[in-house]
């Protein structure tokens, strides 16, 4: 698959976005994100960076470089890196047990109207796959994961609810997700685990990170 590189542009003063152009979600394009990612993590002068589905946001030492030579970076490790090159990350394998239905999954009926299948084909097409943490977001431990079977999309809710427990896996269009903490969510629940996937307290406060891979197990 011939890819296009991405678009590179300033992000504020010290801080560049590159963004890829694709229509929904792509795999490759989202492993083109996380090789770029692990790469420029290799050069010091990049302080952070922080991946999306299909972009990131990478900001860098402004005593070192400047705009436009930080970009000048980036497109020489584009060159050196094959776009054909698997995803180069950390590439965890973690097991999430999730309760399905019921109080935990309190918008299961909703898939289940809208895909045709019952809870327990609903249960199965949901964890019968392996998904990529593509990014984090938008509250600490919120993760934002690859794309579910086409046959469980579902559109978020129109009225957020005010609060939805930490640990609730759900469903929004095409992609699936973890809430981090309690908060107001518009996602459709249909699971949730009891794993503590965010606590302040810990050296490495999130459970999961970018780039890890998950495999939810029904319990």
């Amino acid at each position: 698959m011939t890819q296009t590189l991405p678009r590179i542009s300033a992000y504020g003063d010290h801080a560049l976005q590159i963004q890829y152009d694709v229509d929904g979600f792509s795999t490759a394009i989202n492993d083109a994100v996380h090789t770029l990612a692990a790469q420029l993590k290799t050069d010091e002068n990049w302080i952070d960076i922080i991946t999306g589905y299909d972009s990131l946001v990478a900001t860098f030492n402004s005593t070192a470089l400047t705009i436009d030579s930080a970009k000048r970076k980036v497109e020489d490790t584009l060159i050196r890196t094959p776009q054909s090159a698997s995803p180069q990350t950390q590439n965890r394998l973690i097991d999430i047990p999730v309760t399905y239905g019921g109080a935990c999954g309190p918008d299961m009926g909703n898939i289940c109207q809208s895909s045709g299948l019952n809870e327990q084909a609903v249960i199965e097409k949901h964890a019968a796959q392996i998904y990529r943490v593509c990014m984090m977001g938008f509250l600490p431990g919120f993760a934002f994961l690859s794309e579910v079977p086409k046959a469980l999309h579902h559109p978020r809710h129109a009225n957020p609810r005010a609060v939805v427990p930490a640990g609730s896996i759900g469903i929004a269009n095409w992609q699936t997700g973890i809430y981090g903490l309690d908060s107001p969510g518009g996602w459709q629940i249909i699971g949730r685990t009891d794993q503590v996937m965010f606590d302040k307290t810990r050296k490495t406060p999130s459970l999961i990170q970018a780039g890890d891979r998950i495999r939810f197990i029904p319990q």
